[in-house]
């Protein structure tokens, strides 16, 4: 009977092998990750060897068994990406509730031939299905009928009748370039059709596009394309000819892991860098005491998929964060968001960092092997702040500057009392200090609590978007004199703005080449529009020169005057409010030295 039992042994041996070394013995990277729970079903298995592994043998038939405790064996495509990874993607998903075991066997040789020694690791499948709660989802009023026509989710021509009026509060020779934003509202009361918005520093638009539904993250890319986000078939990113500004491409995670409108790095070899957030059910009473048993609980997962969109690299919050690592999240309510990551940053050495806002904690992560690298802020923050006190809460937008310290941006949700910044750290990553060399308070205090953006800009300033709060956007110098501020209309928001030099020359030019008047936007107007006139650059010393502009009725009888000073070359702005007048047909009139010019308006109440 021994002997039958020791035969037995061998023969189930022969054909499995004895799986019992570890997978980082041979990869680098794996993924999904020894023991992991809450895994999709739809997901695939990444792997990554270490450079002594023959990547051929890899490929051979038999040498990886993917095997479910319901669905059995299963059949997989190999799909090979660059010069690492290899993507194992099952013919069929798996069932909710499997346990998977991956195996690896013998046939698996080293570059110098030798046979490893055959190893598997188990994950398990989620048991239940969860969706994101719908408040997670910004909600167009757009109906649906109207969605269907227009199945690409943008229009092509430009339409200014609904543009939102934007007001240019200050403005102080900011950095040239023209800057990129979407409007939204959160409230359905607040009047607003949805644009993606080019604006000239003066707050006057160079290139506008009505969208059917409200969009985020307008940006551009490094092939100078532009990319923006919206939930139109599920929600991804979708990418603009930078001349037509037609559609070419668009950006989603895999694996059944849905996009989110957070973030998008897309990276020079178009790979890029994708958010996606993923609720599970979670019983939280075994986690916190007078926990929900059935909560939905929403983790973060950072994807890297490559230039044909198949993931090449997944880390999630499930395998590395705890639920209890959220600072200020109930955790006994039914519904936790215990993350929420809102920026992904590649690193100058290769590796990523990610802002998670309900962690107040910026995170750095191993690219090549998913592993923590540190994490700052939050409660398990590994560095030592200098000259910060209060540290970061409730922050977006990490960045890595030129001169090699990081910005963010502070919304500082839990600041007694909240206000918001932009702060400019040192890192030493060796030591774990954490130095504040700059920040921008504004006086009075501006305080955003949601969404936020800080951006260094090439000449040294700081741009600045404040997120759920008004004004808009801020720009100052590093001796944080104020040089630009804009305004959407009250209760009308961006997610983030940036500020490129995008198409200069002739209106971009932040000196004119000559005299103009611009017809008056919006036009007809009820009460107030906007007047954009230029005054070019006539010597070589700026000399200021005498300026009159003035608003007549159809009788000719001067209404107002709206400038009459002597100004530099530059362009300019005037606002014209006829809350006082009667509706009817208007002229405006300009006199800059020699130039005269007049154009028409309509007032219509």
């Amino acid at each position: 009977m021994k002997k039958t039992l020791l035969l037995l042994i061998f023969v189930f041996a022969l054909i499995n092998g004895i799986y019992s070394g570890t997978y980082k013995e041979y990869f680098k990277y794996v993924e999904p990750l020894q023991g992991a729970k809450l895994v999709n079903k739809e997901v695939s298995v990444i792997v990554r060897p270490y450079e002594f592994v023959d990547k051929e043998s890899l490929l051979h038939s038999g040498a990886i068994n993917i095997i479910g405790s319901i669905g059995g064996v299963y059949s997989f495509k190999v799909i090979s990406s660059g010069n690492e990874t290899i993507i194992l993607q099952p013919l069929k998903i798996f069932y909710l509730g499997e346990t998977v075991t991956v195996k690896f066997s013998s046939l698996i040789k080293t570059t110098k031939g030798k046979n490893i020694e055959p190893f598997s690791y188990t994950f398990e499948i989620k048991t239940k299905e969860a969706n994101l709660p719908k408040n997670f989802a910004f909600e167009s009023e757009i109906s649906v009928k109207e969605i269907t026509k227009h199945p690409n989710g943008y229009y092509f021509n430009d339409m200014l009748s609904n543009f939102p009026n934007i007001s240019l509060n200050y403005y102080n020779g900011p950095s040239r370039g023209r800057i990129f934003l979407s409007n939204f509202a959160f409230s359905p009361l607040v009047p607003n059709t949805p644009h993606l918005i080019i604006l000239n520093n003066d707050g006057q638009p160079f290139h506008t596009t009505q969208m059917p539904v409200i969009c985020f993250d307008f940006n551009i890319q490094p092939n100078g394309n532009l990319t923006f986000f919206n939930y139109l078939h599920g929600g991804k990113y979708y990418e603009l000819d930078s001349s037509s500004y037609a559609v070419v491409d668009s950006f989603y995670c895999g694996l059944g892991d849905s996009t989110d409108l957070h973030e998008l790095r897309v990276l020079p070899n178009r790979h890029a860098l994708l958010m996606s957030y993923d609720p599970q059910i979670v019983d939280m009473s075994q986690i916190v005491e007078g926990g929900y048993p059935n909560a939905t609980v929403i983790g973060l997962i950072i994807q890297e998929i490559d230039a044909d969109k198949n993931v090449v690299f997944r880390w999630r919050s499930w395998d590395h964060f705890q639920i209890t690592d959220a600072t200020h999240e109930d955790l006994l309510d039914t519904v936790i968001d215990y993350a929420h990551g809102n920026a992904i940053e590649l690193d100058n050495d290769g590796n990523l960092m990610i802002s998670s806002r309900h962690m107040d904690e910026i995170t750095k992560i191993n690219r090549t092997t998913g592993d923590i690298i540190w994490r700052l802020g939050g409660k398990n923050n590994q560095f030592t702040f200098v000259n910060d006190p209060i540290k970061f809460s409730y922050q977006h937008a990490i960045r890595r500057i030129s001169n090699g310290n990081i910005t963010l941006f502070d919304n500082g949700n839990y600041h007694i009392p909240p206000f918001s910044r932009a702060v400019e750290y040192k890192l030493d990553e060796n030591n774990r200090k954490a130095t504040l060399i700059w920040e921008y308070r504004n006086n009075p205090t501006i305080y955003g609590l949601a969404m936020g953006f800080v951006q260094r800009l090439d000449n040294g300033n700081t741009l600045i978007s404040w997120g759920s709060t008004n004004p808009t956007i801020t720009e100052v110098k590093y001796n944080k004199t104020k040089v630009l501020e804009i305004n959407l209309p009250q209760g009308v928001y961006t997610y983030r703005a940036f500020k490129y030099k995008w198409k200069e020359g002739g209106d971009g030019q932040i000196i004119p080449g000559d005299f103009y008047l611009n017809q008056n936007f919006p036009n007809p107007f009820n009460p107030s529009t906007s007047i954009k006139f230029g005054i070019p650059n006539l010597s070589s010393n700026n000399f200021p020169v005498n300026v009159k502009l003035s608003v007549f009725d159809i009788l000719g009888r001067e209404v107002i005057t709206l400038v009459d000073e002597s100004l530099t070359p530059d362009s300019y702005r005037a606002e014209f409010n006829g809350s006082n007048l009667s509706s009817g047909v208007y002229f405006y009139k300009l006199i800059a030295g020699d130039f005269i010019e007049s154009k028409k308006m309509v007032l219509v109440k």
